[in-house]
């Protein structure tokens, strides 16, 4: 195997996992962000605080997200998997 192809693959994967977490993480760490200008004005220093809305901010976005998300997954997988024959040979 060519080490050019290894290296496509490789950055293939890479950039498909930035695609795929990308968006719930940069909505936790405005989030995260937010709750915690706001903790720090109030000093309300509780984590339940900070918990609960982040893991509702993480449900909103998986269920505007999830369904784009899974069918771009799954295309990825199956060109993968189309790929497999040419890659043993």
């Amino acid at each position: 195997m060519e080490n050019t192809l290894i290296i496509e693959l490789v950055f293939q994967a890479m950039r498909m996992a930035g695609i795929l977490a990308g968006p719930p993480i940069l909505a936790l760490l405005i989030t995260g962000l937010f709750i915690g200008i706001l903790q720090a004005a109030t000093s309300i220093n509780e984590t339940t605080v900070a918990f609960v809305p982040k893991l509702l901010v993480f449900a909103v976005v998986l269920l505007m997200i999830g369904p784009a998300s899974l069918s771009l997954y799954t295309d990825y997988i199956r060109e993968l998997f189309m790929r497999i024959p040419s890659l043993i040979s």
